[in-house]
């Protein structure tokens, strides 16, 4: 067997095993002191081997190592005998962020480390927003506090909390706790914290929502994310990882998706004990045979099957708080999937206006969403048969601006009166309506990748702009979410025709001469000569007044056209005379950006 030291045995129980993510500023943070004071067994870089990370003190890679604690009294009627926590030690430096989202995906908690002399930085904002998508609970390690002078220590701590509960305040763990803690030179506070992750353990045990999300992910199919793969001599090549859904056996067949392999399972260890079977929340090395460690370094082992590769995806989004500039469509971002991170351009689509809801309802939707996520629920199917509103940028919690048709004629109608006092006072009014009336509803983006990627269908997504700010003066992080449908790159082109985002487009006109049944009219203005009108014939258009009509065809050669109207126009049968603004006509269709026939419009 490929192990040397093989600790006690400990009874540990599907359930039982929680992962708890050490994040934090490089160098500030020391969260390497805090995983040896916690850690009684190290796995995989622990303690990080790197030479740069012996040589400054920070992690530059996942690092793994765990600790096991006696039940607590409250979790004694379940059937296991201790709690096993996997503490999993991210890198904190700005270059490093797809090395923290890729182990942001295993864990169940998160400790956030901040240092109490500087607070908050980019860096900090980065790993809370990684925090709130991964982490269901979170607890903040107040470090470096033996620092301070000792007779500012208890005034310059409570300031110090006082921030971080500011910051948080709008966050999904708006009340965490805030732990002092010191690493070295003695530890200081390691036992509080452990403590708290006990008691995040048994308020994990005690969530129905947990509990049922954790079900759900043991009955599906195999899901292993793998971390570090490296040869073993006489053995084989050796996985290490956390399984992320179902389980596994010894003499299990498990494919490597992203090589299109699959290689039988020819023993297992955990945190150097063999083991013959694996289920979710297992930290855990698998040995197979014939692999070339050099083609995996990081990515996933999955029940054969059940990883798809794709080029193109919906996911449903929102935009991090933290980040600070637009999130303009038709951009490329760094989408990070897993451990794998790949370029892909971007298209924003939202549900058609609809006024009503609020920002409150906003940030609590966004909390529960985030909720879910971080309980890696089912996530909801994407509706294919529904009508998406095109959007240029993805909104924030400030909501999407609301351009109806209406206020759109509203002004035009004003405009088209010619009275100065009358027009610039219905625009003022109509441009006030615009900026007070928002739209608060769920966003989606359809991504196309440069290449093509290889993920769950249901994977975590963040979108971020590794390219902006190396040196880490800003959140890059843009937006995130989970994918909601995947297209294959053959049948691409075909899929994109049925998802149905528009644009909604306008034109106005005059009408120019009325018949004297007032049932039709001569119009101009929406098109121009050489423009094929039979595009728009049938095409409904309403009046200044609000009347209706239909485009029955071309009048003429000079872009004039028909129109036919649902009832007499006004004021004709009675001889009164009809205003420019009567006389204005517009015509509101949706271009539908995915449509194969360019020139088809609908209403």
């Amino acid at each position: 067997m490929w192990t040397v030291a093989r600790p006690p045995l400990v009874r540990v129980e599907p359930g039982s095993k929680l992962a708890i993510g050490l994040n934090g500023h490089p160098l500030i943070a020391r969260s390497v002191s805090a995983v040896a004071a916690m850690s009684s067994v190290l796995s995989t870089a622990a303690l990080d081997k790197h030479p740069q990370s012996k040589e400054r003190g920070i992690t530059l890679d996942l690092g793994f190592s765990s600790f096991s604690v006696p039940l607590p009294q409250q979790l004694q009627h379940l059937s296991y005998d201790a709690l096993q926590f996997t503490l999993v030690d991210c890198p904190g430096h700005a270059s490093l962020i797809r090395t923290i989202i890729g182990g942001a995906q295993i864990i169940d908690m998160m400790v956030l480390v901040i240092d109490v002399t500087k607070g908050f930085q980019a860096q900090t904002a980065e790993c809370l927003v990684v925090g709130e998508i991964a982490a269901h609970r979170m607890v903040v390690a107040l470090n470096k506090t033996d620092l301070l002078p000792e007779v500012v220590r208890p005034k310059a701590v409570k300031k110090a909390t006082k921030l971080i509960r500011e910051t948080l305040a709008a966050t999904k763990f708006a009340g965490a706790a805030v732990i002092p803690v010191s690493a070295k030179p003695s530890p200081s506070g390691i036992q509080q914290l452990q403590e708290w992750l006990v008691g995040g353990a048994v308020q994990q045990h005690a969530d129905p929502a947990a509990a049922q999300a954790a079900a759900a992910a043991a009955a599906r199919p195999f899901l292993f994310s793998i971390d570090h793969c490296f040869p073993l001599k006489g053995q084989g090549t050796i996985l290490t990882g956390t399984v992320l859904q179902g389980s596994c056996q010894v003499g299990s067949t498990v494919e490597l998706p992203a090589l299109k392999v699959s290689k039988q399972v020819k023993s297992m260890q955990m945190f150097k004990r063999p083991v013959t079977s694996l289920t979710r929340g297992d930290r855990a090395a698998l040995c197979v045979t014939q692999l070339n460690a050099k083609l995996l370094e990081r990515g996933l082992a999955a029940a054969p099957g059940t990883v798809p590769t794709f080029t193109a995806a919906v996911a449903a989004v929102d935009k991090v708080r933290f980040y600070g500039g637009p999130v303009p469509g038709k951009a490329k971002y760094h989408m990070s999937i897993g451990h794998a991170t790949v370029m892909a351009e971007t298209t924003f689509f939202g549900l058609p206006d609809a006024p009503g809801s609020s920002q409150a309802d906003a940030l609590r939707l966004m909390i529960d969403a985030l909720s879910r996520t971080s309980l890696h629920t089912p996530v909801d199917s994407f509706d294919w048969s529904q009508q998406y509103l095109y959007q240029d940028e993805l909104h924030g919690l400030e909501g999407r601006p609301i351009t109806t048709s209406s206020s759109s004629s509203s002004s035009n109608t004003a405009a088209a009166a010619g009275g100065a006092a009358s027009s610039s006072s219905s625009a003022a009014v109509a441009g006030s309506d615009a900026r007070q009336l928002r739209h608060f509803g769920p966003q989606w983006v359809l991504l196309r990748f440069d290449q093509p990627v290889t993920a769950p269908e249901d994977s975590v997504v963040i979108g971020a702009r590794l390219d902006v700010d190396a040196a880490g003066e800003a959140c890059r992080l843009a937006f995130y979410g989970r994918l909601a449908g995947s297209l294959g790159e053959e049948a691409q082109q075909q899929q994109l025709t049925k998802l149905q985002v528009y644009k909604p487009k306008q034109r106005q006109g005059v009408i120019a001469r009325i018949a004297p049944d007032g049932m039709s009219a001569v119009c101009s203005g929406l098109f121009k000569r050489e423009t094929d009108i039979s595009i728009f014939q049938g095409a409904r258009v309403t009046t200044g007044r609000g009347e209706q009509g239909s485009i029955e065809g071309r009048f003429g050669t000079s872009g004039k056209f028909k129109v036919q109207f649902d009832t007499p126009l006004w004021g004709v049968e009675k001889g009164q005379q009809r205003s420019a603004a009567d006389n204005v006509l517009l015509l509101c269709y949706k271009r539908f950006v995915f449509d194969a026939d360019k020139h088809c419009i609908r209403q």
